[in-house]
């Protein structure tokens, strides 16, 4: 599923109105944190990330950075692409996926890593509609992202 070009494979991908499911392993309570949304990458190349639970948040990812909608609270937070340069997720979003300067191993027909700037990060197309995500944060946080394609 995969292929041998991971990363037109994942470009295409995301280039999908996508649904997705992020649960992170709490250490602090030993438990699962769960949280669900919405990706969609507009026309103009930006991204749109709107959380919807448990906390409502819209994220806009652009040339530019992050502007953070803070829904329940009515505020808005913006970092600036300068502080997101070694940011692998939000690069990943923002530019998509380059085999330059990417270290991709192909695991099998439907999986593969990715290592950048000392992250790593484990890829699989569970099948065309659904693509799991397993990373470490830069709080040292187990993640992993199930996207499905609408």
């Amino acid at each position: 599923m995969a292929s041998a070009n991971s990363e037109e494979s994942l470009n295409t991908f995301f280039n999908n109105e996508l649904s997705f499911i992020q649960t992170s392993l709490n250490k602090i309570n030993d438990s699962f944190d769960e949280s669900s949304g919405v990706l969609t990458r507009k026309e103009d190349n930006t991204v749109k990330i709107e959380i919807i639970e448990p906390f409502k948040e819209i994220y806009f990812i652009n040339n530019d950075g992050i502007e953070i909608h803070d829904l329940e609270f009515n505020q808005i937070k913006i970092i600036n692409k300068t502080d997101l340069v070694n940011n692998s997720m939000y690069n990943f979003i923002n530019d998509g996926f380059s085999k330059e300067g990417l270290n991709i191993k192909e695991i099998d027909d439907s999986s593969f890593s990715i290592e950048d700037n000392n992250n790593f990060f484990y890829f699989e197309f569970i099948d065309e509609k659904v693509l799991h995500i397993k990373y470490k944060d830069n709080m040292n946080i187990d993640n992993l992202i199930r996207f499905y394609k609408k």
